[in-house]
């Protein structure tokens, strides 16, 4: 990943904090030692360089689903799932290097054999996929980035939401959760102005709600007793 991020950094670049302050010498050799036999990341590079987007990322099809989860954090979500379901496809896509570490000891303990990661910027990810070929994706407590004036760098803005429609399979779906009402109304608004998706249900969640204080992001903000909301979108 290192040896990319030197020689790729516009695969990279990403607002915010991509290593924390202190990262040890034992997951940096992981990371070094590990990261290339279960990450996509030079498929993604390879193929976004030769700017032939008749192109696509090819997956494994051999899995019952294929399913994407976008900033996984420190895993829990990602790993659980993986562990239940061996018969699907888990893509996770997080930039946050300590995180992907803690994903990598993971895989290597329980001998996971259904995860893929990618540390690139997810928006090349996206760029690589070919339509209606991923079946969920989630996208759990992404960055609000509160301050107005960073309000552009989130991610769910409409272009990005119709690009992440476009990949479903027919009764495929995309959760997203978060704890900021304000980017739960804009993303509420850049759905409603477009008539391109078939299925969308908004909601509050309650604590019954199989989803609910599943990641770190969310029960962090559910101890401040803030409120959780979902959006889940469907294709029909």
């Amino acid at each position: 990943m290192f040896d990319l991020n030197h020689k790729f950094p516009e695969f990279y670049q990403f607002h915010g904090r991509r290593i924390s302050k202190k990262i040890s010498e034992s997951n940096i050799n992981l990371i070094n030692n590990k990261f290339k036999k279960y990450s996509i990341d030079n498929d993604v590079i390879n193929l976004l360089i030769k700017e032939d987007y008749k192109l696509n990322l090819s997956i494994n099809n051999d899995f019952k689903k294929i399913i994407i989860e976008v900033g996984f954090g420190n895993g829990d979500y990602l790993i659980n799932n993986a562990k239940e379901n061996p018969n699907c496809l888990y893509i996770g896509s997080e930039v946050y290097i300590n995180g992907i570490a803690r994903v990598l000891k993971y895989i290597l303990k329980y001998n996971l054999e259904n995860i893929k990661l990618c540390g690139i910027n997810f928006l090349y990810l996206l760029k690589s996929l070919k339509p209606k070929t991923i079946d969920e994706i989630y996208v759990i407590n992404p960055d609000p980035w509160p301050k107005k004036r960073h309000n552009k760098r989130r991610l769910l803005n409409s272009n990005n939401l119709l690009s992440m429609n476009t990949l479903l399979k027919k009764e495929g779906k995309i959760f997203i959760s978060t704890d900021s009402k304000d980017y739960f109304d804009e993303i509420k608004l850049a759905i409603n102005k477009e008539n391109y998706f078939d299925e969308v249900i908004y909601a509050c969640m309650s604590d019954s709600d199989i989803m609910y204080g599943i990641s770190n992001y969310q029960r962090k903000a559910i101890s401040k007793n803030k409120d959780i909301y979902k959006i889940e979108i469907f294709r029909n």
